[in-house]
């Protein structure tokens, strides 16, 4: 079987490419390459044959082919093959199932901020922001809780982006890191506070640290108890119900959430407070009810709440993709509510609560076709009230709450 040479290539100076990288470029029937890298390997090597890397799709059938026709091929990545690199994508093709594969690692431009800047990566966080969607708030989140967090930049997304995430969620006691253009002449390691680094502007081949000299983890406060909420006669969502709603669906701190039919807020404000470094969009319609979620959000200071005034199908094409979705009420568009949640690219859980026989038959029947294993437990919660020298107990209607996955 012929064999795929999956090469790092370091940051792209020539003297950090490994001998044994260049023994197999030296080796090999042809080496498949960045364009802009071809000149120095070229160099490196004078009698392998260079050909230049063109899309994924075409570099994938490329190797393919070549592999077929018994050829030895290296392919070079810049950095690290595993560090966020063409690996994954690689074994990600269901041919290269067939393809014998061996990684030599290169040194990555993290390692070099590392090195440049003296911070170890032993307890560090490494994450891409390099053509990948990361919400601020979960950046926000991996800088609290860790001594020093990597970053992967991209152009549009560099240590300035970085930095006005850190200004914007408070963390001005972080430092910045960044490094450009890493091992060549025009080399650049700046580090600075979020506010002076914000005002810098960074080339595109640019890679970030945020060191965090006291990180800690993020606690969440307890649930809340109905008497707290500012309430009129909208209905809301009983405390003990709320705890179980919450259970069910299990926010992490940094998630994005949806509450359908939101009314007095109080699952959304819960939501917020568990997810403080997520956002949480509260969708309602009616006046009283938007006012008492306005009215609560400001009592409890959750400004990562958003409440979108209208009807479900007004806003949840415009809302940013849910890691968690809540249907208190759908106002007669339950199906089309969770046909939306259904086409996004990633599983999202979805828990409902419903009172009335119409919905529980709804929600069982709609979830079921996206969800054949979805959950279910029905609560019923009851209250003692004394009479004269005696108590009896008050008993709610019995809430169904159902948990898909969709």
């Amino acid at each position: 079987m012929s064999k795929l040479t999956i090469a790092g290539i370091g940051p792209g100076k020539d003297s950090y490419v490994l001998p044994v990288v260049t023994e197999a470029m030296n080796r090999a029937d042809i080496v498949i390459a960045a364009k802009r890298l071809i000149p120095m390997l070229e160099k490196m090597c004078p009698d392998g044959i260079f050909v230049p890397m063109g899309s994924i799709a075409e570099t994938l059938d490329r190797i393919n082919a070549e592999l077929k026709s018994g050829r030895e091929i290296v392919l070079t990545v810049s950095g690290d093959p595993l560090m966020y690199s063409m690996y994954r994508t690689i074994c990600n093709d269901p041919r290269s199932e067939e393809w014998e594969i061996r990684i030599l690692p290169g040194i990555g431009s993290l390692q070099m901020l590392g090195a440049a800047i003296d911070v170890t990566m032993e307890d560090a966080l490494i994450l891409s922001v390099h053509g990948r969607e990361l919400a601020p708030g979960k950046i926000a989140l991996a800088v609290t809780e860790h001594v020093a967090t990597f970053f992967l930049c991209s152009k549009e997304k560099g240590p300035a982006w970085l930095a006005d995430i850190m200004m914007e969620y408070g963390l001005m006691h972080v430092t910045v890191h960044a490094g450009s253009d890493l091992s060549y002449d025009k080399e650049r390691i700046i580090s600075g506070s979020p506010e002076q680094i914000m005002q810098i502007e960074f080339p595109s081949l640019c890679v970030a640290a945020i060191t965090n000299p006291a990180p800690h983890e993020v606690m969440r406060p307890a649930f809340l108890t109905d008497r707290e909420f500012e309430r009129d006669r909208t209905p809301m969502t009983k405390e003990e119900i709320r705890v179980l709603i919450l259970h069910r669906m299990a926010i992490a701190k940094d998630e994005i959430i949806w509450d359908i039919g939101a009314g007095t807020g109080s699952v959304s404000i819960e939501c917020a407070r568990q997810a403080p470094f997520g956002d949480v969009y509260s969708v309602e319609r009616d006046p009283a009810a938007l006012e008492l979620i306005a009215r609560n959000r400001e009592k409890f200071s959750v400004d990562n709440l958003h409440i979108c005034e209208g009807n479900a199908h007004e806003w949840l094409t415009r809302l940013p993709c849910p890691d968690k979705v809540f249907i208190g009420g759908s106002g007669g568009e339950f199906e089309e509510i969770i046909r939306v949640i259904s086409a996004f690219q990633q599983n999202i859980k979805v828990v409902v609560s419903a009172v009335t026989i119409e919905t529980i038959a709804q929600a069982g029947e709609v979830l079921g076709r996206y969800d054949p294993d979805y959950e279910v437990i029905q609560a019923t919660i009851g209250r003692g009230r004394k009479i004269g020298g005696y108590h009896i107990m008050d008993t709610n209607n019995p809430v169904m709450i159902f948990s898909a996955v969709v």
